[in-house]
């Protein structure tokens, strides 16, 4: 802009100074602040004040172009100075999806009407939290420590009080689940013709179980029960106490809605805690539901049924579960297969007893549950995979190799937990009476029957299904489609680092895991909009992590280079066709690349090594995901 300033000299003359200046800030949301890009001297002294205001426009018109920056750095700058910090601005494409969720606002209306009295913002805490747990996940304590490493967030909060907002958060953790499926819906719509439902669990630090404690359920019911963190059967094999999680997601890969639940719940109950709040709350009137063999019980399957609903679920093989279908899988006749022998498979409808169930309200307002015998059908697929063999005779292989060593050398015989305190004795079986050790001899020996009758088994698969209208190429294509939910449960604890879980009460695990889901909700509306060039989360991660910039004086960015993995060149795979890498350095880096492929969803670019804020700010306005073709 054009400035122009009177001054009064000592003689009593005023002169007006002509300068042309731009603003900016110091640093993001400062106050801003006024530089001199050229002084013109005074008007007065000018002999072609036509020629000389034509100088002054032309370079106030410069401005509003592309020119080179001259950035003066002092040989005195210290490390340690707010100028040299790395600030963190890859965030912003985050941001943008919360925003595009429209989370704040949510968040916002409930801190007003909850008569919450807090002096900070519980938005600007779990949107933080959101953003921290994408990029760098950690405890809460070290998130905390990281409040001034992002490029212009306003973070007026400190730790205690993010400890206390966790409380608040619990108190809208269906809700907010609800209010963030009506804005995908609306966004990108709701595929929940297909509902894939799984459980996972989350091991925490602690030694022992939670005491019984006090709380409120899902309808606002206060009861006292167990708590969260129990001793159960973990999926990573710990020992300590563990939480389950229940997650619904849809057709589209983007979660729906979760729980959390006590850690000594089966897999199988938590389907039927789950189920009702989500089709009443999230407005499904039917659904098939797609899982693994660990939802596939009589009780699941009547509850679904009786309510009009459908499955799609796994079926044990072996023990008393698989019993009744042997002896059609060991049948010959009536199997189909592929051209190479590599995949073979047989269908069969199959008539079962089952119950119609329905729920009443008691006197004391309990639900009471009523059964009532009926007949039914559903399609089993029973289907073999060559590859699925050869990989389960390997594995049998491995077990057998170990087992033989064992009794050799005692090696992999360290008992645990109760076995510990467990010993064998031989004893008459009329009297009870304890033969003498001396006279008996035990050998531990393979049990090499055992394994011959597991390997008749190897490669052979069943699921099945209420739905009478599908074919077994339907069936497959459907419950493959449960490897996303498996794939967000990855996310979850790996790239999001959700365990071992380190808060203790009720509220603060529920917020915990409510986090969670809003981070995995942002990842995968990134993904869905990549379309065929989706990034795993690891990668969109690994990319924003390296957009760092520095705050250069004078109200400038410096944007250093989003890098730092060679990619490796790529051929294509022989028999997918699909590109594969090799051993083989390419001349490209990695984290560029995929940087760029964001760029590209969120419409935007910028590649400017320098950059003024006010430059910088529009670029960060201009940020939309847009859909692929």
């Amino acid at each position: 802009m054009i400035r122009k300033d009177k001054k009064t000299f000592k003689d009593g003359s005023v002169k007006t100074q002509i300068r042309v200046t731009e603003g900016y800030r110091p640093f993001p949301n400062s106050s801003p602040k006024q530089r001199t890009i050229k002084s013109f001297g005074y008007l007065e002294d000018q002999e072609d004040q036509d020629a000389f205001w034509k100088e002054v426009h032309a370079c106030n018109d410069s401005l509003k172009k592309k020119r080179d920056l001259r950035i003066e750095i002092p040989v005195s700058e210290m490390m340690y100075t707010e100028n040299n910090r790395l600030l963190n601005y890859g965030y912003k494409f985050l941001e943008s999806v919360y925003q595009l969720l429209d989370i704040s606002t949510f968040i916002n209306q409930y801190q007003e009407s909850s008569g919450f009295r807090g002096k900070y913002s519980l938005d600007q805490i779990f949107s933080y939290l959101v953003m921290d747990r994408i990029l760098y996940p950690s405890s809460k304590r070290e998130a905390a420590s990281r409040l001034f490493n992002y490029y212009g967030m306003e973070n007026d909060f400190e730790l205690p009080q993010v400890y206390r907002a966790l409380d608040q958060f619990d108190g809208f953790f269906y809700e907010l689940q609800q209010y963030i499926h009506e804005k995908v819906e609306s966004i990108v719509g709701r595929k929940l013709e297909y509902s894939f439902y799984d459980v996972t669990n989350y091991y925490t630090e602690k030694n022992f179980a939670d005491p019984d404690e006090t709380y409120r359920d899902r309808h606002g019911n206060l009861v006292t029960g167990p708590a969260l963190a129990q001793k159960g059967v973990s999926k990573e094999h710990q020992l300590t106490p563990i939480i389950q999680m229940g997650l619904f997601i849809d057709g589209n890969g983007i979660p729906v809605c979760m729980d959390i639940f006590r850690g000594n719940m089966s897999d199988s109950d938590t389907l039927k805690e789950n189920l009702d709040g989500f089709k009443k709350e999230y407005g499904v009137a039917r659904t098939v539901v797609v899982a693994d063999k660990g939802m596939n019980c009589s009780h699941n399957i009547d509850l679904l049924c009786s309510q009009g609903d459908g499955y799609v679920f796994s079926q044990v093989l072996k023990g008393t579960k698989g019993k009744r279908y042997q002896k059609e899988l060991f049948d010959p006749e009536g199997w189909m297969q592929n051209k190479d022998g590599s995949y073979k498979w047989k269908l069969i409808t199959e008539d079962y007893k089952g119950h119609n169930i329905s729920f009443e309200i008691g006197e004391n307002g309990e639900r009471i549950e009523t059964k009532k015998a009926v007949k039914r059908q559903r399609k089993i697929l029973l289907y073999w995979s060559k590859a699925d063999a050869e990989m389960a005779a390997k594995k049998r292989e491995e077990k057998l190799r170990r087992a033989e060593k064992s009794t050799k050398n005692n090696a992999y015989g360290i008992p645990h937990g109760k076995d510990r305190y467990v010993k064998e004795e031989a004893v008459m079986k009329e009297t009870g009476e304890v033969l003498d050790k001396k006279q008996i001899a035990k050998v531990t020996v393979v049990d090499k029957e055992k394994a011959e009758k597991d390997a008749k088994y190897d490669g052979y698969f069943a699921i099945i299904t209420s739905e009478m209208d599908y074919d077994a190429e339907k069936i497959r294509k459907v419950y493959h489609g449960l490897w996303r939910i498996e794939e967000s449960f990855r996310i979850v604890k790996g790239d999001f680092d959700a365990r071992p879980i380190y808060l203790n009460t009720r509220p603060h695990i529920r917020a915990h895991f409510l986090i969670c889901f809003t981070a995995l909700v942002i990842i995968r509306m990134i993904q869905h909009f990549m379309g065929d060039k989706r990034l795993s989360a690891e990668r969109i991660a690994d990319a924003l992590r390296e957009a760092n910039c520095l705050i250069e004086k004078g109200g400038y960015v410096r944007l250093l280079d989003v890098g730092g993995k060679i990619k490796y060149q790529e051929i294509p795979d022989k028999k997918t066709g699909e590109m594969v890498p090799t051993l083989k350095f390419s001349n490209e880096d990695q984290i560029a690349l995929d940087y760029r492929k964001i760029q590209e969803t969120f419409g935007t670019e910028f590649y400017y090594a320098y950059a003024k804020q006010e430059d910088f700010k529009r670029f960060f306005q201009g940020m939309k995901l847009i859909e692929r073709a």
